[in-house]
């Protein structure tokens, strides 16, 4: 707000201290333009060019006024009253129109309005943007330039030949207007005018209307022939300030008060009223720009620096004798603040922005304006602090939005409350008490939050149970149970819940299924049933699409839920090489080395095992282990002798008892017999 104010300051110093630059707004062609405050005293004239009006006669009452008008026609006389007009030489051809604005009975004066209708000196002439132009011979040397072109709106910038710079900003089908400076107290209002009557891109078209009189050569002859010398006004300022329509400004001059009144704003121009006491002393209209313009029966010069028509009000520059003294004018604020939040419904855990804004829409100024913002108890502070201060409030301004965040700690509908704002402004700092006003409450902020949701499945082929065993063609129940946890089934639910299954081409059957709104504290069941189609060891996934209380879609991956196994068992034969216990150890190492062909190498191996474990302190202890190995060895030899004596005896026996009558042996035969039993 510090930079807006900054920015406002600087611009009305620029406009005060550069009066060449003026900015024109687009209007219609005017029909007339006008010299204004023409003050004539009996026998006095205004002479303008060729042309000259004077003030010839008057009645004893002052209720006519006789104006003699000189031109080329030749001279004129006319007998009007106060508002009445003249037209010279006719109606039908009027060159000036010279209208008795007041009758002054103190002075003995009168006040008139010279007027000249405009006429056309430039016809269609078509400009493209930085092409200029000066008015036809015989008219001032005013300089138009055509800066650019947007649209259906056309930029000039208008030179005068004293040096002042105006720039004309004008629609197409409208036209714009600038005065000519005739000396310090009068000017030639709506001197040049320019009609946009068309435009193209980077181009217009454009007529130009100057008076009828275009003669700049203007000045007041007193009776006698002398040349009225302009006034000499003191130029101290004693108010720069506001002025709002019916508004009086006080302005006290050797105890006289003397009251200056703004009657009505159009764009760049003010019409104020000058009063002593009670008593008109007549008005003037002030155009932006001007110099300052004495009042008349009044030490005071007037100016206007800014007009604001919406606001109905214009900065006025009042001038007067040193010691004079303004009697300020005390205005009341009218402050309104407005709270609100976007969007009023939010989660439990996201955070409520709240704005405030505060404007001004009294003619007064507030200052140290202070407003606190409103924290409930179900909310924490966020961000930004609590209260926002403003030394200056101007008038018909808005504060920057004051936004702060807060976060809610519990689900419901909830008041924010109010905010607060204090201030003074001119009549309450008469009182010294400050002002408070409030803003409306702010309610209806619903907080929702998404309970704790918990889904658990179990499927059913003869038991129920997360992991089951089913066969190709069996049809397998599957249950789902969701749970919410507990809390405020009006502020914590969900909506829309389905459940998206993830089932494999092993298994056919439904996988999607509506589950709808669950609230805080419900349980819901719904159940399936799947087909199995062929062998696998299947796992059912799933996951839960819902929308939160507000409309937001969330996804919850719930993985496996149930497994199914459809694929048959199968007998696995593995073996197991088993050891014998200690105890068992001396029989098995007597039965292997019995069976062996040759024993004699493992003994020699199970010898030097033995004699490391041996005890070193008895010496008969390796010869014993020695003996039992030697009788381990003979017994082995003995066994096998044996066995081989057992096998040969069955042998003969046999071929002792076969049959007699058989057929002899052949010799080789009983040869080799002989020879097996010899080497046994």
């Amino acid at each position: 707000m510090k930079k807006v104010a900054a920015l406002i300051l600087l611009g009305l110093m620029i406009l005060s201290l550069t009066p060449v630059v003026h900015l024109v707004k687009s209007a219609s062609v005017p029909e007339y333009a006008s010299i204004s405050s023409v003050s004539l005293g009996l026998g006095d004239k205004a002479v303008l060019g060729p042309f000259e009006v004077q003030f010839a006669d008057v009645n004893p009452n002052w209720s006519k006024i006789y104006i003699q008008v000189d031109g080329p026609q030749g001279p004129l006389r006319y007998v009007i009253r106060q508002d009445g007009y003249l037209l010279y030489p006719s109606s039908a051809n009027v060159y000036l129109n010279v209208s008795l604005v007041w009758i002054r009975y103190d002075t003995k004066s009168i006040l008139l309005e010279l007027k000249s209708p405009l006429q056309r000196v430039l016809s269609s002439k078509n400009l493209v943007v930085g092409d200029e132009i000066t008015l036809p011979e015989g008219f001032p040397q005013i300089r138009i330039k055509l800066t650019s072109v947007s649209g259906d709106t056309a930029s000039f910038k208008v030179t005068m030949p004293y040096g002042d710079i105006y720039t004309l900003t004008i629609d197409k089908g409208s036209a714009g207007s600038v005065r000519y400076k005739l000396d310090s107290s009068h000017s030639y209002s709506n001197y040049l005018s320019i009609e946009v009557t068309n435009t193209v891109n980077n181009g217009a078209t454009i007529n130009v209307y100057v008076p009828k009189v275009a003669s700049t050569n203007f000045q007041i002859v007193k009776k006698g022939g002398e040349v009225n010398p302009p006034e000499q006004v003191e130029t101290v300022l004693l108010y720069n300030d506001l002025l709002y329509v019916n508004e009086k400004l006080p302005i006290t001059v050797d105890n006289i008060t003397y009251y200056v009144k703004l009657v009505s704003t159009i764009p760049d121009v003010v019409k104020v009223e000058a009063l002593r006491g009670d008593y008109s002393l007549g008005t003037m209209l002030l155009e932006v720009g001007d110099e300052p313009k004495n009042v008349p029966n009044a030490p005071l010069k007037l100016s206007v620096q800014k007009v604001e028509p919406d606001y109905k009000r214009a900065i006025i520059r009042v001038y007067g004798p040193a010691g004079s003294q303004v009697t300020p004018i005390l205005r009341q604020a009218n402050i309104i603040a407005k709270i609100d939040a976007v969007p009023k419904a939010i989660l439990l855990d996201d955070n409520l922005v709240v704005t405030i804004n505060v404007q001004n829409l009294g003619r007064g100024d507030a200052y140290d304006v202070s407003v606190a913002a409103p924290i409930p108890n179900d909310f924490e502070l966020v961000s930004m602090t609590k209260t926002w201060t403003l030394k200056t409030f101007p008038a018909f301004t808005s504060m920057p939005a004051l936004i702060y965040v807060l976060k809610p700690t519990k689900v419901g509908e909830f008041e924010i409350g109010k905010a607060i704002v204090t201030f003074y402004d001119d009549k309450s700092l008469e009182t010294g008490q400050k002002r408070t006003i409030y803003s409306p409450i702010l309610s209806g902020i619903k907080v929702y939050n998404i309970p704790t949701i918990d889904v658990t499945a179990q499927a059913y082929n003869g038991t129920w149970g997360n992991y089951v065993s089913a066969k190709v063609g069996d049809t397998v129940k599957v249950k789902f149970v969701l749970s919410a946890g507990q809390g405020n089934p009006d502020y914590e639910f969900i909506t829309n819940a389905t459940l998206l299954l993830d089932i494999p081409a092993s298994l056919d059957g439904q996988s999607s299924i509506g589950i709808g709104t669950i609230k805080a504290g419900e349980t819901k069941t719904v159940q399936i049933d799947l087909t199995v189609l062929r062998e696998n060891l299947t796992n059912i996934r799933a996951t839960l699409v819902y929308l939160d209380p507000l409309g937001n879609e969330h996804r919850l991956e719930l993985g496996n839920l149930v497994t199914i196994n459809s694929i048959p068992p199968k007998v696995v034969i593995k073996e197991v090489e088993v050891w014998p216990t200690p105890e068992e150890l001396p029989g098995y190492v007597n039965q292997t080395l019995a069976k062996m062909s040759d024993p004699e190498p493992l003994a020699e191996e199970l010898k030097g095992i033995a004699e490391t474990y041996s005890p070193t302190g008895n010496p008969w202890k390796p010869l014993a282990i020695l003996l039992i190995i030697v009788v381990f060895v003979l017994a082995g030899v003995a066994y096998k002798y044996w066995d081989e004596s057992e096998k040969l005896r069955e042998k003969l026996e046999r071929k002792k008892s076969r049959r007699p009558g058989g057929l002899p042996k052949k010799v080789e035969e009983e040869e080799k017999e002989s020879t097996e039993i010899t080497e046994l």
